[in-house]
């Protein structure tokens, strides 16, 4: 019984031990603003604390962190970075609602940003990846925000001089979604067709 106590006794001062360093080192690098080391120091440890339900959250909170560094100081590139880990580290998942909206800021940031340079087409891309992430999303507010994303897609390529671009995207989104895409006006299509076949008629390639 004295045997049993003591190994029993054993293991609780090791897992005690092991959760005091995770803890400690996450503290130190958090305190140092170090968020990259501070992830891949708690994913190393996560085997070893297989008791500790917070642990997940924790690494979650922290990608989504690492996102909202990186916008807070408007630098876009990295925050497009950093949501892409977060996405694979969630499986691509849309079910977390703090990262799809993340996520649509992310997306809507670039997409900003580029259409600022004048680059109407390359801010409709960003749009569209914004649509792709969130049409799926269980929030109807996500949802809502990726047929804006998409619509003003639209509306950049047209005003790039490709309507025939922005037809080929309706089309595009019809096959992934096996259907419409819900929500969209139905003349939208049918003015898109128009442009499209006006521009053809002139000449146009686009």
């Amino acid at each position: 019984m004295r045997l049993l106590f003591g190994l029993i006794l054993a293991g609780l001062i090791v897992a005690f031990l092991i959760e005091i360093a995770a803890v400690g080192g996450a503290w130190m690098l958090h305190r140092d603003g170090r968020i990259d080391d501070e992830i891949a120091w708690l994913e190393r440890m996560r085997p070893l604390l297989v008791w500790d339900r917070t642990i997940d959250s924790q690494i979650d909170k922290l990608y989504r962190d690492r996102i909202e560094q990186a916008l807070l100081a408007g630098r876009i590139e990295p925050a497009v970075q950093a949501l892409r880990l977060a996405r694979a580290h969630a499986g691509n998942s849309t079910k977390d609602p703090k990262l799809v909206s993340l996520g649509i800021e992310t997306f809507t940031r670039a997409s900003d940003k580029v259409q600022q340079m004048g680059r109407l087409s390359r801010a409709a891309d960003w749009d569209d990846s914004l649509f792709v992430f969130a049409i799926r999303a269980p929030e109807p507010r996500h949802r809502y925000a990726a047929l804006a994303a998409f619509t003003e897609g639209l509306d950049l390529r047209v005003r790039d001089s490709q309507p025939c671009a922005a037809l080929a995207r309706v089309e595009w989104a019809k096959r992934g979604l096996g259907g419409e895409v819900p929500g969209m006006a139905n003349n939208v299509e049918e003015d898109l067709a128009v442009q499209c076949n006006q521009t053809r008629r002139h000449g146009g390639v686009r």
